[in-house]
């Protein structure tokens, strides 16, 4: 069992990356809206597929088969396999630690269930997958508007991934918000990009569903340390530890 639980100045730091939207975002999207208006309408159709993928020792070719196959077939229904993180650590929560997080996109919740209705699908999944996995927890997720503000990676950065749960009751989300309003005046200093922010609606699988799914890289590991020990940045902490229940942060490299 690969258990972590190693919270750092690093785990603290990246936490504060979850759903910024700032000023110059917002005055961008103001000064674009007839122009994203349809692109927005479009995009927030897209389904991505969150999955923590655990691989039974010695399966590691098998599930690679199964990525390039199923790949294929999600291709043709005009999706994808959007980003593959391999953690390296679990700086936040408890877990055992996945060996894969997958990212796969679609382009409607229609081709979703086609794809996933679709026979040679079926027939690769179970020849494949079934057998290369001891276990898998799946989050279907919807975009938010923060995901047309986005950034674009690459294999080279080092990779976050937050699930995020509220507290029950509004006031734990607006809160929040309210942390995030204040700590995306501070982030962009340290070289912190968002590739998505999405909000899960259906979930299977042994890990609770969370609130909010957030994945972003780093233009350097110092700069997310420096980050952490902001005076600024550390005075936001209490605000908001307040309004979370849980959180599993994952830091790992990409292979996709």
């Amino acid at each position: 069992m690969k258990y972590l639980k190693t919270v750092t100045s690093i785990a603290i730091t990246v936490f504060l990356l979850s759903s910024c939207n700032s000023k110059a975002q917002e005055t961008n999207q103001l000064n674009n809206n007839s122009k994203k208006s349809e692109k927005m309408e479009t995009k927030n159709e897209e389904i991505v597929n969150v999955a923590l993928m655990y691989i039974k020792e010695g399966e590691e070719e098998r599930f690679e088969e199964y990525k390039r196959k199923g790949g294929a077939i999600l291709e043709q229904y005009g999706g994808k396999i959007e980003r593959i993180i391999k953690p390296t650590m679990l700086a936040e929560g408890e877990m055992e630690l996945p060996d894969e997080i997958h990212f796969a996109t679609y382009p409607s919740m229609e081709v979703f269930n086609k794809f996933n209705e679709d026979e040679e699908f079926i027939k690769i999944r179970d020849e494949y997958a079934v057998p290369a996995l001891k276990d898998i927890s799946v989050f279907t997720s919807r975009n938010t508007a923060f995901e047309f503000e986005r950034e674009e990676g690459d294999k080279s950065k080092t990779y976050g991934i937050a699930l995020v749960y509220f507290k029950d009751g509004k006031q734990h989300e607006e809160q929040f918000s309210e942390y995030h309003d204040e700590v995306c005046e501070i982030m962009p200093e340290f070289g912190t990009h968002f590739e998505r922010f999405i909000e899960p609606f259906q979930s299977k699988g042994s890990v609770e569903m969370p609130n909010e799914i957030h994945r972003f890289y780093f233009d350097s590991m110092e700069g997310l340390q420096q980050m952490g020990a902001d005076k600024r940045v550390q005075a936001l902490f209490p605000k908001r530890d307040a309004s979370l229940k849980n959180l599993y942060f994952f830091i790992g490299e990409a292979t996709l």
